[in-house]
């Protein structure tokens, strides 16, 4: 039986798969923790609902954006590489979240903060595949899976309680010491990617990328929108419509290159 070697070593395997479960769990966790202060901004930036509501949306269609190039970008630049500017970019994101002046700099700034924290997930587990052998992923996956399953349940309680001790900010500037120290920990204990490991998957799949990306942001922003504008908007149905084609596509495709 051929053993299958990591493609990254560390001293302590284990201590780098608590330091990165720190980056997807602040990233979901702020994926509901907006939810809790969405009256509050309303209020502060004497704007409707609908339009504060992108506050939230926004987050969610850019994680959805990135999510397909992770791979791609970690195969060539490194999977350290990648956490450390998604986390840098999800925390400098959050301090601009948080003294934003006004609600279309906060709306760009959480498209940011979507980007660095929707990169988080999957880079995360890309290093526990890489680093850890076969036999051990499983493990380290369910317990990784215990804070990063919980961060989003818990997500409005804490916002819940910083905005009844301070203001709206706090949401977001919760999100700078504890994406500092992460920071800190990930460059002195994360491993470099072999060289080996890098560049692997050379040949770019553009049309899968771009149909991936197409497919879960529409599909992400019709279903966001039937709330706020419900079934019988035709930008709704024309947004899940797109997005169900591109990822049907997407997967015809995929299947015609493994065959």
């Amino acid at each position: 039986m051929i053993k299958r070697r990591p493609l990254m070593k560390a001293p302590n395997k284990w201590l780098v798969a608590v330091v990165i479960a720190w980056g997807p769990t602040l990233a979901l966790m702020d994926s509901t923790i907006i939810t809790i202060i969405l009256s509050r901004l309303q209020i502060a930036f004497h704007t409707d609902l609908g339009t504060i509501t992108w506050v939230s949306t926004a987050y969610y269609l850019a994680q959805a954006g990135v999510i397909p190039v992770v791979g791609y970008v970690s195969d060539r630049l490194g999977s350290k590489l990648v956490f450390i500017t998604s986390l840098a970019l999800f925390t400098v994101s959050s301090l601009l979240c948080a003294l934003a002046p006004t609600q279309e700099a906060l709306i760009a700034f959480r498209v940011l903060q979507g980007i660095g924290g929707g990169a988080l997930v999957p880079i995360a587990l890309a290093i526990v595949f890489r680093l850890f052998p076969p036999n051990q992923q499983g493990l380290v996956t369910a317990i990784m899976s215990i804070p990063i399953m919980l961060a989003p349940t818990f997500g409005p309680t804490i916002g819940g309680y910083l905005i009844s001790s301070f203001d709206w900010n706090a949401v977001f500037l919760i999100n700078v010491p504890l994406g500092l120290v992460t920071l800190f920990l990930s460059f002195l204990v994360l491993p470099k990617q072999s060289k080996q490991a890098k560049g692997i998957n050379k040949s770019f799949d553009i049309a899968g990328l771009l149909l991936s990306m197409v497919g879960a942001t529409a599909l992400i922003y019709g279903i966001s929108e039937v709330a706020a504008k419900g079934w019988s908007e035709a930008t709704v149905w024309a947004s899940l419509l797109i997005g169900v084609a591109a990822l049907i596509a997407f997967a015809v495709i995929e299947l015609r290159v493994r065959v």
